[in-house]
């Protein structure tokens, strides 16, 4: 069978491939009014990569490796975290460096860094306290104590067996990523099958970066949608991102992902399936 490409919400999707199960940032807890999916719907993992540690990318990574025996594949940061914090065995851990390749499992992985948008967590604490908003007060607590916040933001290329390549830019693509930055990935990088994240006003962002990687497959994907809802803030509508990436790439498949989306990452074709449970 192909690979295949799932998402579960958030900034959780997989790769299933012949070489077993890889994740990217597993979450699956109640969060900002929504859930989707529970742990044991990622209890078959057999390799997680971490993006960063903000907590909606990485809190219930901890559960899912001690759930699933995993190997974990991200920063030092995250995996002194991992190790120091929830006794995750040393030899599960790969800290990795930019444009430093390891193999893990059969999985070929290669990370690069991308800059997040502007974020203040001091600041957003004060904000929170101050307008004794208890969601948002939550968030910046936890985020402050119960993830590596400070680890660096980082994106994989995956070499699947057989030659395929998945790249998940995650939410870099942005107005901080410079052409030259994302030039100098494509040429290191050949992408076959690309996972990006879309939110707020970065549509050309999006699509300048998709234009500079040239996959055939683009995998879109909203990971702060609720998130951005608690916080009152909107971003464009999602098929406005997919007709800039179609503007710039008008032969490849550009996919709209929904939880509960599978992607052939061969042809592109996707079906949904509905989600273990209901956002509310």
């Amino acid at each position: 069978m192909n690979p295949k490409i799932r998402y579960f919400g958030w900034s959780a999707l997989s790769i299933e491939a012949s070489a077993g199960n890889l994740f990217f940032d597993p979450f699956f807890r109640e969060y900002c009014g929504a859930r989707w999916y529970g742990l044991d719907d990622f209890a078959h993992a057999n390799v997680v990569c971490i993006t960063h540690g903000h907590e909606e990318h990485y809190l219930d990574t901890p559960a899912v490796v001690a759930r699933s025996g995993a190997d974990v594949v991200g920063t030092k940061a995250v995996c002194d975290y991992l190790r120091f914090r929830s006794r995750v065995p040393r030899e599960r851990l790969h800290p990795v460096q930019p444009f430093e390749p390891v193999d893990v499992r059969g999985f070929g992985i290669t990370t690069f860094r991308w800059q997040h948008r502007d974020i203040n967590l001091w600041k957003a604490l004060t904000k929170a306290l101050f307008q004794g908003n208890a969601t948002q007060l939550s968030w910046a607590w936890s985020s402050a104590t119960n993830a590596p916040f400070y680890s660096d933001y980082t994106g994989f290329h995956v070499t699947l067996p057989g030659g395929l390549t998945v790249l998940n830019y995650n939410e870099g693509f942005n107005t901080k990523m410079t052409d030259a930055e994302i030039a100098e990935i494509g040429s290191r990088l050949r992408t076959d099958v690309l996972l990006a994240g879309m939110q707020l006003t970065f549509t050309e962002d999006v699509a300048r970066g998709a234009a500079a990687l040239d996959p055939r497959i683009v995998v879109l994907y909203a990971p702060h949608d609720h998130f951005h809802r608690m916080m009152g803030v909107s971003s464009s509508p999602w098929q406005e991102f997919k007709a800039a990436v179609e503007r710039r790439l008008p032969k490849a498949k550009v996919i709209i992902a929904e939880p509960g989306t599978s992607i052939d990452a061969v042809t592109g074709e996707a079906t949904r399936s509905p989600p273990a449970l209901a956002a509310a």
